[in-house]
């Protein structure tokens, strides 16, 4: 930077698509929060098509660098990850279902619950102290396979009964024919996510894959598997910091 000596370690930090306060130190910029993970979920429809968000997925990173000496340039590569993990839920009928059961369970919605009510700008977050953030959404069914897709904020390791809770809401009919309704009954699934390694934790910028298994009629009869993916490649834009 241009007032500090050559060879002086500094803390880059990079922010995009928010605006920030004044920053007058450090300390201020890791204090920020980033609170409303309600602007990046709506319908199925809506987040799967682009970030809901206005302004787009907020994205933050730092970087340390020794800067180079007077009139040399420092490229100082800063890695930005989204704020938010990405939760894509699928659920579907497992072989045992069929084999038990006459009919079938169409999933009407899901609800997500226990999620992170806030997180730090910058990494590492601490514990959100905010109300746990919860939303429902309609299901879209896909060839007898019912999806949904949420947006989270990270949360550290949680042990189970505490973790990140699926809810499934759903008909059972008999007969497999739900234009009729006199064989039709509710029925209410729920699960964890166990997150990252089976520990609870979700991580920002995380893109985790849940596939729910439905084997029986019971709120407990679902098995479930967490697939971590990459969300997608990363890129690179180069910006000049002054001279």
């Amino acid at each position: 930077m241009p007032r500090s000596a050559a060879g002086t370690t500094c803390n880059f930090y990079a922010v995009a698509n928010r605006t920030l306060p004044e920053i007058a130190n450090e300390a201020a910029i890791k204090g920020i929060l980033e609170e409303d993970p309600a602007a990046y979920n709506g319908t199925f429809a809506e987040v799967t098509t682009k970030a809901k968000r206005t302004a787009g997925f907020v994205m933050s990173g730092m970087v340390s660098k020794a800067v180079g000496a007077i009139n040399t340039t420092t490229e100082v590569p800063v890695t930005l990850k989204r704020t938010v993990a990405k939760i894509a839920v699928q659920t579907t009928l497992s072989a045992d279902f069929s084999s038990r059961y006459s009919g079938k369970v169409r999933i009407n919605t899901t609800t997500i619950s226990r999620a992170a009510g806030s997180t730090s700008l910058m990494t590492p977050a601490g514990a959100s102290t905010a109300t746990p953030f919860s939303h429902t959404q309609t299901a879209n069914e896909v060839s007898s396979a019912f999806n949904n897709l949420f947006y989270i904020y990270e949360n550290g390791n949680l042990s189970a009964g505490s973790r990140v809770l699926l809810t499934m809401e759903g008909t059972y009919d008999r007969d497999g024919n739900f234009s009729t309704t006199g064989d039709q009954m509710p029925i209410t699934y729920t699960c964890e996510i166990s997150g990252t390694s089976n520990n609870g934790s979700i991580l920002r910028n995380g893109y985790y894959r849940v596939a729910v298994s439905i084997s029986g009629l019971m709120g407990q009869d679902v098995s479930t598997t967490v697939t971590v993916a990459d969300w997608e490649a990363p890129l690179t834009q180069s910006i000049n910091l002054g001279q």
